[in-house]
């Protein structure tokens, strides 16, 4: 009976020994934020260490707790040597694993910035791929301790770390993921793009306090990883029509400049065109749309709405281009769609791996629009 019970014992013991050099998860620090500045030819890395205590006591059903965010700085000649230096003084071993997101200041959108730390971030088998990427111009340390939710959330649900659902419900400034973000500027043809962050002070109190929040200012356009420039979210109304992975859009339908109604529009559609003017190459672009009416301002037949709101969002795609073109910035990606149409024509009419733009490259803009419903007040 012994003998029976003895050898399953000694080999328990064997299949626990591969443990015993693992790290206590509680002795680790894990870094859920980094941030990229460069100043004076030097790298100057932050990073927020998330605590995941609040985190787990909301999954198992517990009471909030408030997270705590630490943040740290380094400075180096490279990307990798300022985060080397965060060594020095963390006092625990870092884990790089739950990494969610890397944001850059806008003056670290230059060549000599994002060819080295993309190139440490491709080679770190830790760092993930799928991590999200922002640009703001705040001083990155408050951005970080902005980053906290309201109602003592976890940092893990932040902005920063899962912005997927609120862009689900306001699908206007597309999150990008690193992944997308290296394949957009490595093509000739792309104009990369990156949502733009910066803190709100205002809209937001918690605990008869004033709460500071992370805000989606607007986009900022990269060329040849060369920073071109950044809009508010105001001057890019043109783009909620013409992203592919868009979900949920409100069309505020204007008349005189005066909005005099709403409407929700759930997963528009959207195609840009090319074809050849003679030697010139002219797009044309069709958007489809279906939605409800949420906002009747003044009493308008369906007829008049969908001609009010087909003249709102063709205003809105025309002012996009006519923003790109007065900053040299193809914002459309009309080259891009160009390439992929016709890679012969590209090669014909492109230089430096973009078209020339002018006033009539941009031709038709051809809007549909249907009403499914229109509220409890219906139409007349």
């Amino acid at each position: 009976m012994k003998r029976k019970t003895a050898f399953p014992l000694i080999l328990s013991i064997f299949l626990l020994a591969g443990c015993w050099g693992a790290q206590n998860i509680d002795h680790l620090f894990y870094v859920g934020v980094i941030g990229v500045d460069y100043k004076d030819d030097q790298f100057i890395v932050y990073v927020a260490l998330t605590s995941f205590t609040g985190l787990a006591k909301v999954e198992s059903g517990g009471a909030k707790e408030k997270s705590g965010i630490a943040v740290g700085k380094a400075k180096g000649e490279t990307f990798n040597i300022a985060t080397d230096n965060l060594y020095s003084s963390i006092q625990r071993m870092v884990s790089w694993a739950h990494v969610k997101s890397i944001v850059f200041t806008k003056r670290a959108l230059k060549k000599v910035v994002l060819e080295d730390v993309l190139d440490v971030l491709d080679r770190y088998n830790e760092i993930r791929n799928t991590i999200w990427v922002y640009t703001t111009d705040e001083p990155l340390t408050k951005l970080f301790f902005s980053s906290a939710p309201i109602l003592h959330t976890s940092p893990y649900y932040s902005l920063l770390a899962s912005p997927e659902e609120s862009f689900q419900q306001s699908s206007f400034i597309r999150p990008i993921r690193l992944n997308r973000f290296v394949a957009d500027i490595h093509e000739p043809s792309k104009t990369g793009q990156l949502p733009y962050l910066n803190i709100a002070a205002h809209n937001w109190q918690e605990d008869e306090e004033k709460k500071l929040m992370l805000n989606l200012k607007g986009m900022c356009f990269i060329n040849d990883y060369e920073l071109q420039k950044c809009f508010d979210r105001s001057k890019l109304l043109g783009m909620r029509w013409l992203e592919k992975e868009k979900s949920r859009v409100t069309i505020y339908v204007k008349k005189s400049n005066k909005v005099v109604a709403s409407i929700t529009v759930l997963h528009p559609e959207s195609k840009i065109s090319y074809q050849r003017n003679g030697n010139t190459p002219v797009f044309n672009i069709d958007v489809s749309i279906s939605g409800n009416v949420i906002e009747l301002r003044e009493k308008l037949t369906e007829k008049q709405l969908i001609r009010l709101a087909q003249k709102t969002v063709e205003e809105e795609i025309r002012s996009l281009y006519k923003l790109g073109l007065k900053y040299n910035i193809d914002i459309l990606n009309l080259s891009e769609t160009l390439y992929r149409q016709n890679p012969k024509d590209w090669k014909k009419f492109s230089k430096n791996g973009k078209i020339p733009l002018t006033d009539e490259t941009l031709k038709k803009i051809n809007v549909k629009i249907s009403i499914n419903t229109s509220g409890k007040e219906k139409l007349r």
